[in-house]
């Protein structure tokens, strides 16, 4: 009898299962069905004076541009994990002012990533490259995610620039602190972290068989909802869910977790104060990778920042409030740059 009862149960709970799953696909279909955003043609939009620079430890930074050639213009770092087409809103150019992109080391068309450490301030001096290739005489920052806290590095390491050559910031959805630290958890996921460094380390040592394995591993559902409730907010567009997961997955592994252990020692909170320039701060009160509260700080501590939290945005809100912020940075680059 308890045997059957068993048997029941398992059934009962397979049957669920089942329901749950077929209601997962069901509703992810209808996101993608109704999305008002499905013709994008993310990933495909190119801009303008494309080309590669060599550095001087073997790395290839890959940069393109919106808008005509000026020597005052904005230079947009993107996020971890991500690459240029992140920008997909803003490569079409915004207002008539020239807007400089470029990969990351070790992302997207930035290979190889070259030998120097993988850290905030290597990534601090490609910035400043990228910015002396472009020959801009004033030039105004936009990053997004680690892409701000490299900008806020690259202010300390040239504070005699600071309102000369560069004229502004624009920090979207960033930290001041390691990034653990202001996550969704912040405190117990920062713990667990440290505890688990010396394993993750070891796991990074074997990124080949990582990649292989990632080769296996095909898209679900499951990963469709774990890309959307990590980096985006409530009722997000489906397509640029889809987009940001494509961009995470061809990353190489090696390179997310160099990411990860560059994160652990970057904390300018004690020098925000010294950063005297104007900045245009954009949060997401759905943020959960760098939650709210992170950009409520910065923009209390740099001297001349303008705070812009955007209800209901998630993490990636230059994808899902594409306008609101194309907006945003056009009037501060007219204010900025003129």
């Amino acid at each position: 009898m308890a045997n059957k009862r068993g048997v029941l149960a398992l059934a009962g709970a397979a049957a669920g299962l089942a329901v749950g799953i077929a209601a997962e696909r069901s509703l992810v279909r209808r996101r993608r069905r109704d999305d008002p955003e499905a013709a994008q043609d993310f990933g495909r939009r190119r801009g303008v004076r494309p080309r590669t620079i060599e550095m001087n430890d073997g790395a290839r930074i890959f940069i393109e541009e919106a808008g005509p050639a000026s020597k005052k213009g904005a230079v947009f770092v993107h996020g971890s994990a991500l690459r240029t087409d992140v920008w997909h809103y803003q490569m079409n150019g915004i207002d008539s002012q020239r807007l400089v992109f470029y990969d990351l080391r070790g992302h997207g068309m930035s290979l190889p990533k070259g030998d120097h450490p993988f850290v905030i301030e290597t990534h601090a001096d490609d910035l400043r490259a990228v910015i002396e290739d472009g020959g801009l005489d004033e030039v105004v920052i936009v990053g997004h995610s680690i892409g701000g806290m490299i900008a806020l590095q690259y202010c300390l390491d040239h504070m005699d620039d600071l309102g000369a050559n560069i004229k502004g910031l624009v920090l979207l959805n960033t930290t001041y602190a390691p990034a653990f630290e202001t996550l969704t958890g912040g405190a117990a996921v920062a713990k667990f972290e440290r505890f688990t460094r010396r394993p993750f380390d070891f796991i990074g040592t074997q990124s080949q068989r990582l990649e292989l394995l990632r080769r296996v591993i095909k898209p679900s559902d499951a990963i469709f909802w774990v890309v959307s409730m990590s980096g985006f907010g409530p009722g997000a567009s489906a397509r640029q869910i889809d987009f940001t997961y494509d961009m995470l997955s061809e990353t190489p592994a090696d390179v997310i977790f160099d990411l990860i252990k560059s994160y652990r020692d970057f904390d300018v909170r004690n020098f925000l104060g010294d950063i005297n320039i104007p900045a245009l701060v954009i949060g997401g009160t759905h943020d959960r990778l760098t939650v709210g509260h992170a950009s409520e700080y910065i923009a209390e501590h740099l001297p001349k920042a303008e705070l812009h939290m955007l209800e209901g945005c998630g993490h990636m809100s230059m994808l899902e409030r594409n306008r609101e912020v194309n907006g945003l940075i056009a009037a501060f680059l007219g204010d900025t740059l003129g």
